[in-house]
């Protein structure tokens, strides 16, 4: 009795958390306000009714995050999966949001697909895999987690199945979220179709996305820089943006601050699977003039790929035909860059 008190407490407050990280963002709701409210009372008690009571709770608490687009299919976690992760708090959103696919898909919907095929989730960029399409016997899997309970709750534009697992795994040692890449997101190439990076203007794109997506600190130091880089790169026709989630700018002078962001900065787009492919030790050229970062760990069974020892914990964050942005657990190291001179 007293596990299960704990844990749903535990649940009431990261959930309170994330209503506090959100308030700030537009979000859908249906017109009728008694309506959102019967649809979520009902979903939380079918969830609940059905063994999902973490899922259950933080549909009740915080709807928004379930409710941000129009239409939605959540993927119900199981309590298990939610507690074997124990993540830190400020990563929940996440793992939901990577659990939540702008669309409305039924079972039927997915059994029409065919495996590989890609599923956006509320994560930009982040998309989920149908691993297993088995129609005679009734089996899909996505990620490799079976749906254990297809068609849990159909009503209004939200459709919830319940999963078997999560379709994320936790890395406790690095503390980072590892997210499976869906082949078929990537084109194989690493060269821009995009021509020259001219003008503020494509920075801006990025720095507005970043400091939207968690990333507050990175985007206003990449906004203060960006001046200069078109200045002294005026040829520069894509870039690979490696972007922590906390840096101390101000306790960084502006000479020191701006080798920092272009030390983050590849001159080159590549993507997840591109960087993946790499072998271990190999060089990538930074914006820093003579300094390099390097691939020191690649894993394609496990989706890991480390720059500097530092792994990459959101893949593809961003990207178009001239960046490309991957999140990373932390700053890349300062190592010899505050007594390097411009």
């Amino acid at each position: 009795m007293g596990k299960g008190v704990f844990f749903t407490s535990a649940s009431m407050l990261l959930a309170v958390i994330i209503t506090a990280t959100l308030r700030h963002h537009h979000h859908h709701h249906p017109n009728n306000s008694s309506s959102f409210t019967d649809l979520t009372s009902n979903a939380s008690l079918l969830l609940r009714s059905n063994g999902f009571n973490f899922i259950a709770t933080f549909l009740h608490i915080s709807p928004e995050l379930f409710f941000s687009t129009p239409q939605s299919t959540i993927f119900a976690i199981p309590d298990a999966a939610i507690s074997n992760h124990s993540i830190p708090p400020y990563m929940t959103k996440q793992l939901l949001a990577y659990h939540i696919s702008p669309a409305k898909l039924t079972i039927q919907d997915l059994f029409r697909k065919p495996a590989k095929t890609c599923l956006p989730t509320l994560i930009p960029h982040q998309r989920v895999t149908i691993t297993k399409n088995d129609y005679k016997n009734r089996l899909l899997e996505i990620n490799n987690v079976l749906i254990t309970h297809p068609d849990l709750f159909l009503q209004g534009p939200i459709t919830i199945h319940g999963i078997a697992g999560s379709f994320a795994s936790f890395d406790h040692r690095q503390e980072i979220m590892n997210l499976p890449v869906c082949e078929s997101d990537h084109d194989g190439g690493s060269s821009s179709t995009g021509g020259f990076i001219k003008n503020k203007d494509e920075w801006g794109k990025v720095v507005k996305f970043l400091g939207s997506s968690g990333f507050m600190p990175f985007a206003i130091g990449l906004n203060s820089v960006t001046d200069g880089i078109l200045k002294d790169f005026p040829d520069l026709n894509s870039v690979t943006i490696f972007t922590p989630p906390n840096i101390a700018l101000m306790a960084m002078p502006s000479p020191l601050l701006d080798k920092f962001m272009r030390f983050h900065i590849v001159p080159q787009r590549h993507s997840f699977r591109q960087l993946a492919g790499f072998q271990a030790g190999s060089s990538l050229r930074t914006l820093v003039n003579g300094k390099h970062v390097d691939i020191t760990d690649t894993s394609k069974l496990s989706q890991i790929v480390s720059i500097n020892g530092v792994a990459i914990t959101a893949p593809d964050l961003f990207v178009s035909n001239n960046f490309i942005v991957h999140g990373i657990a932390r700053p890349l190291t300062m190592d010899e860059l505050s007594s390097m001179s411009r």
